[in-house]
C-alpha cells in the first residue's frame, strides 16, 4: 500500500490545492530517503519554483515545476503524503514543503522509513523509465497487453511486476483474478486469449471503481486530508479467508506466493477454467 487508487487519490486531492504554487522551502529531515539527490539540490531546483502539475505515473507521485524539474515521490508501505498547517507535525515526518502565500505544508509522513524522492528531469527517466504499462496510459491498449504473457510465470507474480504493469498490488490483483475467475497460479502463458481480454478490461474497471471510493484502507493509507478511503467495503475478496465466496459459496483459501498472501476461491478459480 498504496497502490494505483491510493495514489490517484492522493493525486487528485493535491492538484487543485498545489498547482500554481511556488515552493518556498524544503525541510528535509530524513536523507535517506533521498535516492538520487541531496537536500541542497533538491532546495536549489525546485525551491523558488511553481508548481505547474501534480500527476501519478504508476505508484508515483510527481510533483512538477516550472523549468522541467520532477519530484517523484513513492510512498512504499506505510507513506502518507498530508496537506497540514504549517504549524502542525507528524510523528514520522520526513520531508515536508512549504509555499509562497499558502498556509499549509506538504509532508511526507513515513513510519517505516520505506518512501523513497527521486528528483528528475524528464517522466522518461529512471525509475519511470522502466515501468510498464499504465491501466490509464494510452499505451494501455489490447496489442501492447496480450505480450506480457509470453512467460511460464504465475499470472499473479506477473501482474505484480511493475515493468509489466505498473500501479497493480497485492489487493487490487487478487481482486481482479477472482473477477476474471482466473487461478493465480497458473502460467500466463497457459491463460486463454477469453481470460486475457476478460484481465484487459477488468483492470481499469476495478482500479477506476477503487479510485471512485478514494481507496483502500486496510491499515494505514489516508489520502491527502489524513482521511480514509472506502473501497474495503466493496472488496469481494481480498482478506476474506475462510469466508463464503460471493459467487459460489465455497470457502476462500490463502496461500502464499512470493512472499504475500494470496486469496482465491478454489472453485472459481480452478486451473482448469483458464
Amino acid at each position: 500500500m498504496p497502490e494505483l487508487p491510493e495514489v490517484q487519490t492522493i493525486v487528485n486531492g493535491l492538484k487543485p490545492e498545489l498547482q500554481g504554487k511556488s515552493i518556498k522551502q524544503i525541510e528535509v529531515l530524513d536523507v535517506d530517503l533521498l535516492r538520487n539527490t541531496t537536500p541542497q539540490e533538491l532546495n536549489k531546483k525546485l525551491v523558488g519554483k511553481q508548481i505547474t502539475d501534480v500527476s501519478r505515473t504508476g505508484k508515483y507521485i510527481l510533483l512538477e515545476v516550472a523549468g522541467g524539474s520532477i519530484a517523484a515521490i513513492h510512498l512504499r508501505m506505510s507513506g502518507k503524503l498530508l496537506l497540514l498547517e504549517t504549524d502542525v507535525n507528524t510523528n514520522y515526518q520526513r520531508i515536508s514543503f512549504y509555499f509562497k502565500d499558502y498556509e499549509k505544508k506538504l509532508t511526507m509522513d513515513n513510519l517505516r522509513r520505506l518512501g523513497t524522492l527521486d528528483l528528475l528531469k524528464t517522466k522518461r527517466d529512471e525509475p519511470l523509465g522502466s515501468l510498464g504499462l499504465d491501466p490509464f496510459s494510452n499505451e494501455y491498449n489490447w496489442e501492447n497487453f496480450q505480450r506480457i504473457f509470453d512467460t511460464s510465470r504465475a499470472i499473479k507474480l506477473l501482474l505484480l511486476d511493475q515493468k509489466k504493469i505498473t500501479g497493480l498490488g497485492n489487493i487490487y490483483v487478487n481482486e481482479v483474478l477472482f473477477k476474471a475467475q482466473i487461478s493465480p497460479t497458473s502460467p500466463s502463458q497457459k491463460v486463454s486469449k477469453q481470460k486475457q481480454k476478460k484481465l484487459f478490461r477488468l483492470i481499469p474497471e476495478v482500479l477506476t471503481e477503487a479510485i471512485e471510493n478514494n481507496g483502500t484502507t486496510l491499515n494505514d493509507y489516508r489520502d491527502s486530508l489524513g482521511e480514509e478511503g472506502n473501497f474495503q467495503d466493496s472488496l469481494l475478496l481480498y482478506g476474506k479467508e475462510g469466508k463464503p465466496c460471493p459467487y459460489c459459496g465455497t470457502k476462500i483459501m490463502r496461500i502464499k506466493q512470493g512472499g504475500r498472501s494470496t486469496y482465491l476461491c478454489p472453485n472459481c478459480q480452478a486451473n482448469d477454467n483458464d
